[in-house]
């Protein structure tokens, strides 16, 4: 008996309907962006509590800017694949 040689096609998963929508142009712009913003707000917080750390508030600007670090990295990373 001779065995018939098939040809072995590799398993691709099919490509997800949101990357069809959503390229990762834009998600790297908005990556970027975000990375913008943080850095915005942690230095207005910095130059906030430079100025008068007294009557500052509850460095709500190092918060926001914790917030939207996780934001920029989860996102960055989402467009790396």
């Amino acid at each position: 008996m001779i065995a018939n040689a098939q040809s072995v096609q590799p398993l691709v998963p099919p490509p997800q309907p949101w990357r069809k929508k959503f390229p990762a142009i834009f998600s790297g712009i908005m990556s970027f962006l975000q990375c913008v913003v943080t850095f915005v707000i942690i230095g207005c917080e910095i130059g906030s509590m430079l100025i008068n750390i007294v009557t500052a508030t509850i460095y709500v600007g190092l918060w926001a800017g914790l917030f939207f670090m996780f934001a920029w990295i989860s996102q960055a990373s989402s467009c790396m694949y």
